[in-house]
């Protein structure tokens, strides 16, 4: 059975400005909700969505949660229908770049990741072969919209030249 993942808009501009877009496919079942795919969209720059992430409509229950978590300002829109469906199809992951919206699905019992976080399942899974090409894809997501701190940054440089070093 495939991995369940629910994705933000967050990654997906990010992966897409930096070419890693792919990465996603090979992660699992992508779905959205209907205010990811709109945010998307809003940006020519982004191109037409992959056909296939699949749109997913929010149950009547679902749709009442993020009405309340937007007016307590939770989280955003988008971040609130993806925590939602999330929750809703009992996903295995919640895919988001957004700190706060981060915190509050962990709160909720949610498997949070993020772009580096797929890139290093990537490298880990065998999808990404060779160190040069994790670097070029994670200098790639640092040229992208993304905000990297230094931190997470030299994380990621050390984790991925360890799973090189080391693998499993």
């Amino acid at each position: 059975m495939s991995r369940v993942i629910i994705c933000d808009t967050g990654p997906l501009i990010h992966l897409h400005e930096a070419d890693a877009i792919h990465l996603l496919k090979l992660a699992g079942d992508i779905l959205i909700p209907p205010a990811v795919a709109s945010e998307f969209g809003r940006n020519p720059a982004n191109g037409n969505l992959p056909n296939w992430i699949q749109i997913y409509e929010l149950t009547a229950r679902a749709a009442g949660q993020v009405e309340r978590w937007v007016r307590n300002d939770d989280v955003d829109l988008g971040e609130a229908e993806a925590i939602a469906l999330a929750l809703q199809q009992h996903s295995d992951w919640l895919l988001t770049d957004d700190a706060e919206a981060r915190q509050f699905a962990e709160g909720l019992g949610l498997e949070v990741h993020g772009s580096i976080g797929l890139l290093l399942w990537a490298v880990v899974a065998g999808h990404i072969k060779n160190r040069a090409q994790a670097h070029q894809t994670r200098n790639g997501l640092r040229r992208s919209s993304l905000w990297i701190s230094e931190r997470v940054v030299a994380a990621a440089v050390e984790a991925i030249d360890e799973l090189f070093d080391n693998p499993r």
